[in-house]
């Protein structure tokens, strides 16, 4: 008896290495994100807005959904505790008065200087480096087995807004 049970099917071999893959890019998340927790106090969805608008500079929320890969309701969740830290700050533009700019503080710049690089830029550029027809393939399937839901998913590691409830959520960069 190797102990396995004897009702469990046979599997293919490519299940595990599916899973393995996956438990992999949950354990990179996971380690990041305790690791700038631990070190600098921040998610690392919070590590990976700094770092976007460190590069971008001043952008409206709409332009930091799609910066960051996700939609506004999700990155305005991490923008408002960035907000209540002080690392950013939220500005009307000066060209069009209807705008609500958000950039780093003075603070947050600091801030920036001392965390690692996002992971999110690691997944983002592993991606980029597929070729176009793979990335595509690889969307599919993994909406295959995660299928898209009504609700946008918050950024990873990063709480639901209130309005969605307060479980822990494990959604997009």
């Amino acid at each position: 008896m190797n102990g396995i049970p004897s009702n469990l099917p046979d599997t293919d071999p490519t299940v595990r290495r599916v899973l393995d893959a996956l438990r992999s890019i949950v354990r990179e998340l996971r380690l990041a994100s305790a690791s700038t927790a631990k070190h600098h106090g921040l998610s690392s969805a919070q590590i990976f807005v700094l770092h976007v608008l460190g590069k971008d500079g001043r952008l409206s929320l709409g332009e930091l959904a799609d910066a960051t890969f996700t939609d506004q309701s999700s990155v305005s969740v991490v923008v408002r505790k960035l907000e209540e830290k002080q690392l950013v700050v939220k500005a009307v533009a000066g060209h069009d008065r209807r705008r609500l700019d958000i950039s780093l503080s003075p603070e947050g710049r600091g801030m920036l200087l001392a965390t690692p690089p996002p992971i999110q830029d690691t997944l983002i550029r592993r991606m980029e480096a597929l070729p176009a027809a793979k990335l595509l393939q690889l969307a599919g399937l993994l909406e295959a087995l995660a299928p898209p839901s009504p609700e946008p998913p918050p950024m990873f590691f990063e709480e639901r807004s209130s309005q969605h409830g307060k479980e822990a959520a494990h959604g997009t960069p």
